[in-house]
């Protein structure tokens, strides 16, 4: 994972590794002996690595039970701590994360102070965020030490720390507590102003705000970096702007304003329920015949004709013809700049299907060679137009079936867009599916869905959690091929 590169070392990454296999075993519970052998390690080495994660686990939960004893073979892992929250924990700990923690919540911080506080000797800080300067290096960040801070352009630091810090996220014990009365009021207006996008995790929103507004707090505006003149159509902003920016110039709170919409607005999506909404942004730029609609539309029409296993439906769907719309203005406002990372979740379905990554890369070098952040494009295109692709035959289809218990209105978008892949066929829990699709905020039960079948937990509100489930799907369905 490319987070546990940046924030843990090795040994940090060893126990994220053991706590992997400890979760996942059954009752949580992991013979130390028995795993010291697949590991070629000693049940003394092995025991000496749990023993720093049980007082890691004691330290997140005080009142756990032992999760050790003395003479007994085994480790339990407490059920309130998922490896997510695991990871969490170790990610705020470490030096890395303490650093970018420490830089926007402390704007007049020194290294000396931080080598204080965390116990660091200066050579061992430059070792530790040595992974992390060379990430910040490509986003076009760097690290100055007097005072301790993030420098760059304004709208690539706030992007760096919503990134990254939004991994550290664990909502029992959260990262901005001090700030969230400033932020949730932010909020409020927000949304009575009609600028928060119904389908964007307000949770991911109201993080994105407290960032801001640190940032602010230390002096640091995003007016005049970015051109928002193509964000279009856009809502129209009322006399009164959110008062968290009643002390800037106009412009500058126009400019923070349409920053926070940008954010959410950006985001694609995969949802075939959106074909409505999509209408209106079709509908204005078509209307138009913008630079951006004809590139849509020639990518449409061209890819429907000479990629081969492409659905027809790709020139007609407008909720795919919206979403690439989305990524080519947003890219051309900011490019790289979205909350996600699109080429880390297009990372694995890269080698499904190689000619649609290179029929895109040939139309764009063609189409439109200076296109900014061309890569960031080709990857967003690429995961929304990889489930329009359909050459499995139909003898060999992934039964699926939804958990009856999912909420109705999830229930229903999710069964919606899995009638576009070819390879996979939907099916009830009674009849023997091969994955069954649930909910991420129901937990799972004492009881399985469907007993012995796997469950994909998705998080429908991400882009990346759909991403993974239509990896996963696609995987599946290749190994009932080749078996």
């Amino acid at each position: 994972m490319v987070f546990d590169e940046l924030f843990l070392d090795r040994e940090e990454r060893d126990r994220i590794n053991i706590y992997s296999t400890l979760w996942e075993a059954p009752g949580h519970r992991l013979d130390i002996a028995a795993t010291a052998i697949t590991r070629g390690e000693s049940y003394r080495q092995l025991r000496r690595r749990m023993e720093k994660i049980a007082a890691d686990l004691v330290t997140m939960q005080p009142d756990a039970a032992p999760l050790l004893r003395r003479g007994d073979g085994n480790m339990i892992a407490p059920p309130s701590i998922s490896l997510d929250r695991y990871r969490i924990f170790l990610y705020r700990r470490s030096l890395p994360g303490q650093l970018l923690i420490q830089t926007l919540k402390r704007p007049q911080l020194t290294l000396q102070m931080l080598l204080d506080e965390t116990g660091f000797s200066r050579a061992a800080f430059f070792r530790r965020i040595s992974a992390l300067r060379l990430y910040l290096r490509k986003a076009g960040v760097t690290i100055s030490l007097n005072p301790l801070a993030l420098m760059g352009p304004e709208a690539r630091v706030r992007q760096v720390y919503r990134q990254l810090l939004w991994q550290f996220v664990d909502f029992a014990h959260p990262l901005f507590s001090e700030i969230l009365p400033q932020s949730r009021q932010l909020m409020r207006e927000l949304d009575k102003a009609g600028l928060i996008q119904s389908d964007f995790s307000r949770a991911q929103l109201l993080f994105a705000a407290n960032v801001h507004l640190h940032r602010l707090l230390a002096n640091h505006s995003i007016v005049g970096t970015l051109d928002f003149d193509e964000l279009a159509p856009r809502p129209t902003l009322t006399a009164a702007l959110p008062s968290a920016f009643d002390n800037l110039p106009r412009k500058a709170a126009e400019d923070e304003t349409w920053h926070l919409f940008l954010t959410q607005w950006r985001v694609p999506r995969f949802h075939s329920e959106q074909q409505f909404d999509a209408a209106t942004l079709v509908g204005y730029h078509a209307a138009r015949n913008t630079p951006a609609w004809q590139l849509v539309e020639k990518i449409r029409n061209e890819f429907s004709r000479t990629v081969v296993g492409i659905a027809p439906t790709v020139t007609t769907d407008l909720a795919l013809a919206g979403n690439l719309l989305k990524i080519l203005i947003s890219e051309r406002i900011f490019p790289g700049g979205a909350y996600i990372d699109l080429t880390r979740t297009a990372s694995p379905m890269r080698a499904f299907y190689p000619r649609l990554e290179a029929a895109l890369e040939a139309f764009f070098a063609r189409e439109a060679p200076l296109e900014n952040a061309s890569k960031e494009i080709i990857d967003g295109f690429y995961q929304l137009l990889w489930p329009f692709m359909t050459d499995s035959a139909i003898a060999d289809k992934l039964k699926v079936a939804l958990d009856p218990l999912m909420p109705q209105p999830l229930y229903e978008t999710v069964r919606l867009n899995l009638t576009q892949p070819a390879y996979i066929r939907l099916v009830t829990t009674e009849q023997q599916p091969d994955l069954v699709i649930s909910a991420q905020n129901l937990a799972p039960g004492e009881e399985p869905i469907v007993p012995d079948t796997p469950v994909f937990y998705l998080a429908s509100d991400r882009f990346e959690s759909w991403s993974q489930l239509y990896q996963e799907l696609f995987a599946r369905s290749r190994k009932l091929i080749a078996h």
